[in-house]
C-alpha cells in the first residue's frame, strides 16, 4: 500500500496512572450504539473496484476484508491513534482486538500492532494500561479485565509494531467488546461506513486546506454561521470561527421567521417553558427580554429571529478545530486528551452533519437574542 495523506492531529494522552474503578458507574451492555470514530490519520487510496478500505470505521465491521489503516509520511505509525466514541457509556468486561490486514496475505505484507496504550473515558473517570497484541494470529484476541469496565470513549494508541515484509503501514482490522461472554452489538455502523466511505473519497480530490477554504466560505465575511436542521429537531447549532480558526461549537437555540414584538415574547415564553426549567427573570407577563433591541431587529429586518440563550456550561470547555471534511472535538477529562470528530461535507448551502442535513445561514440573515447565560 501507498502512502499518500497524512491527517489529524487526534487524541494525546498524557497520564498513566487511572483512577479506582470503585468510582465507574455501570452502564447498559445490550447494545453500543457508535457515535463517532476518528483516527490521528487514514490511509487513502483507490483500489478494489474503488472501494475506500481504510477509514477508521473499518475497526467496528467485522469484515476482516475491512481495515483500517494509519498514514504516517516514511514511518510505521508509532504514537498513531483510533478513538471510537458512543452515544451513552457502555460496559463490558473484555475487548477483543483482531490484529493487522488480517485477510489474504496482507498480515504479513502490512504492519502489525505489537503494543498499545488503552484508554477508556467516561464522564470524569478514566483508565489507562498498556497491553501487548500477539503476533502470527489473524483473528480474535483477548484483553480481559478482572473488574468490569465504563466507557463512554474507547482509545487505541500504537506504541510498537511488528513490522511487514513489504510496506511499512500498520494496520488494526477489528474489534469488538463483551460483557460475561457475550459480544455487544454496535448500532450506527452502516450510516457511519457511508458517511466515512463519502469521506475519503473527497478526501483523495482535495487537501485539509481545500477544505478549511471552502467551509470558512460558508461565513460569507462574518464570524459566525447558523446551522438549521432542515428535518426533526428544531434546535440549531451555532458555529463561530476567530480569525482563521474555529472558536466554538454549541447549540443555540431556536429559529423562526421574524415578526412582531408581541409574537416575539409570546414565542420566547413557549421556548422557555419548552426546554429550560430555569431562567433569569420573570416579569408579570413572562420572561424580562433584557438587552433585546426591537427597534434595531426590526431594522435589521433579518429573515430569522433566533430565540433563547444557552446553557454557559460546567467545567472546561471543548476546542475545535477544522481536519480534512470534518471537525475535531477535543476536550481533556482527568487530565486525559480525547478527541472524537464531526464528518462534515459541504454540499452549497447545505452541511451535512455527520450525514444529518442542515441548512446554512449567515449573520445577515439572522438576528441573534441570545441574552442569557443562565443558569
Amino acid at each position: 500500500m501507498k502512502k499518500n495523506i497524512l491527517l489529524l492531529v487526534g487524541a494525546t494522552l498524557t497520564l498513566q496512572n487511572a483512577f479506582s474503578q470503585s468510582n465507574w458507574f455501570m452502564a447498559q451492555t445490550k447494545v453500543a450504539k457508535v457515535k463517532s470514530v476518528v483516527a490521528t490519520s487514514e490511509l487513502v487510496e483507490a483500489q478494489y473496484e474503488g472501494k475506500y478500505l481504510y477509514p477508521p470505521i473499518n475497526i467496528l465491521d467485522g469484515n476482516f476484508e475491512n481495515t483500517w489503516c494509519e498514514a504516517e509520511q516514511n514511518g510505521p505509525g508509532i504514537g498513531e491513534s483510533i478513538t471510537i466514541e458512543f452515544s451513552e457509556p457502555v460496559s463490558f468486561d473484555e475487548i477483543q482486538i483482531v490484529n493487522g490486514f488480517a485477510t489474504k496475505d496482507y498480515y504479513k505484507k502490512n504492519n502489525r500492532v505489537k503494543t498499545i496504550v488503552l484508554t477508556q473515558v467516561a464522564k470524569k473517570h478514566f483508565q489507562q494500561k498498556e497491553y501487548t497484541l500477539k503476533d502470527d494470529i489473524a483473528d480474535w484476541q483477548s484483553i480481559k479485565f478482572d473488574l468490569d469496565q465504563t466507557a463512554q470513549t474507547i482509545t487505541i494508541k500504537i506504541t510498537d509494531v511488528y513490522k511487514g515484509t513489504k510496506y511499512d503501514d500498520t494496520c488494526l482490522d477489528d474489534i469488538r467488546l463483551l460483557y460475561k461472554g457475550k459480544v455487544i452489538p454496535f448500532m450506527c455502523i452502516e450510516e457511519l461506513k457511508t458517511i466515512q466511505e463519502e469521506n475519503s473519497k473527497q478526501m483523495l480530490k482535495s487537501t485539509a486546506a481545500d477544505f478549511k477554504n471552502q467551509f470558512f466560505a460558508l461565513f460569507d465575511g462574518g464570524d459566525k454561521i447558523y446551522l438549521k436542521p432542515q428535518k426533526g429537531n428544531d434546535l440549531i447549532m451555532t458555529v463561530e470561527k476567530d480569525g482563521d480558526r474555529l472558536s466554538d461549537v454549541s447549540f443555540a437555540g431556536r429559529l423562526v421567521k421574524f415578526g412582531s414584538k408581541e409574537s416575539i415574547i409570546e414565542e420566547l415564553s413557549d421556548f422557555y417553558d419548552k426546554y429550560y426549567y430555569i431562567y433569569d427573570d420573570k416579569g408579570d407577563d413572562g420572561p424580562v427580554l433584557q438587552g433585546f433591541d426591537y427597534e434595531k431587529a426590526e431594522a435589521a429586518n433579518p429573515q430569522y429571529l433566533l430565540m433563547g440563550g444557552r446553557f454557559s456550561g460546567w467545567g472546561e470547555s471543548p476546542s475545535y478545530s477544522l481536519g480534512n471534511y470534518r471537525i475535531l472535538k477535543t476536550e481533556t477529562i482527568s487530565y486525559v486528551k480525547t478527541t472524537t470528530a464531526i464528518i462534515i461535507k459541504l454540499d452549497g448551502s447545505t452541511v451535512y452533519w455527520n450525514g444529518v442535513p442542515y441548512t446554512v445561514l449567515t449573520d445577515k440573515q439572522v438576528y441573534d437574542v441570545r441574552f442569557w447565560d443562565g443558569p
